[in-house]
């Protein structure tokens, strides 16, 4: 009887893996990526993409989404200024910092969290609250937005790899623009260029007139039109229509935080939990020593 219960308590540890493997998001990423949009944060109207043409190379410069900015796991360099800024979490490998245009605003991007330094013309800096929407909100399946980096000094541009149910299949690669002033979030309609796939959808850098884009999927470089300076027109979603109007609210002030406070919370860069593994794995450990035990006794 005790060798029947040891591979009964086995075999349920098992199916308790093949159940996580099958759902693939916890409840914590799930309650996340289904939120209504906050209070602060509109949506805006998608921004209209098109081809840009051939000429569109030579009527904008472009600037990479880093601006004068070099980054490692834990620390940003501003070789222009002499400037470096060690933390103590890790920065993301891809779109890890952006300066903008201006030279006075540090964005760090760490998983699906964000933070924002101010740099000083002495070339000192400190940390500033942050505001900034980490999920899609908008209509259909939802993601993170990861990679926040400058469009200009009060534009911001992002981009969410949307996974299926289960949390293991990229479906699309969209890019999402944030107006800081009018706190609108709006996606980029992608449906004018025709792409075969949005598979490695990447923005590499922005005109100066920010009506430009580069953007790269695979290995082809393409030139496009998006309006990223006008405010977004406000829409209304259907789920949030008792407290979403069609008027952008007026902006907060953020306010100054010293160096030594904490940053504000926000979403955990692993979503996925990994406790559940740590259950099974014990009850596995422990099935087989028991089994081991009754075997020897019999012997």
């Amino acid at each position: 009887m005790k060798a029947e219960f040891i591979f009964a308590l086995a075999l349920a540890a098992m199916s308790a893996g093949t159940s996580v493997l099958a759902h693939g998001r916890s409840e914590q990423m799930k309650q996340e990526l289904n939120a209504k949009t906050p209070d602060w944060l509109s949506i805006g109207e998608s921004i209209h993409v098109e081809p840009g043409g051939s000429d569109a190379s030579e009527n904008a410069a472009f600037r990479t989404l880093s601006g004068d900015s070099q980054s490692t796991r834990d620390r940003v360099i501003i070789p222009s200024r002499g400037i470096e800024i060690k933390v103590d979490y890790p920065i993301s490998s891809y779109y890890g910092s952006s300066l903008s245009p201006d030279g006075t605003k540090l964005i760090v991007n760490s998983g699906t969290s964000s933070r924002l330094y101010e740099i000083l013309s002495t070339g000192e800096h400190r940390e500033v609250e942050l505001q900034l929407p980490h999920v899609t909100y908008d209509a259909g399946l939802k993601g993170y937005i990861t990679g926040w980096s400058w469009a200009d000094n009060k534009t911001l541009i992002a981009r969410s790899e949307i996974t299926d149910e289960t949390g293991h299949e990229i479906v699309e690669n969209r890019i999402y623009v944030f107006h800081m002033k009018e706190r609108a979030l709006s996606r980029l309609n992608l449906s004018d260029l025709n792409l075969p796939t949005t598979d490695g959808l990447e923005v590499t850098k922005v005109g100066s007139d920010l009506n430009h884009l580069k953007i790269i999927i695979g290995n082809s470089e393409f030139t496009v039109k998006a309006d990223l300076k006008s405010p977004p027109k406000v829409k209304v979603l259907e789920m949030d229509a008792p407290k979403t109007t069609t008027s952008v609210a007026a902006p907060k002030q953020s306010a100054l935080k010293t160096p030594e406070a904490k940053p504000p919370s926000t979403p955990s860069e692993e979503p996925a939990s990994s406790t559940p593994w740590s259950i099974i794995g014990v009850l596995i450990v422990a099935a087989i020593g028991l089994l081991w035990l009754v075997l020897r006794r019999r012997s």
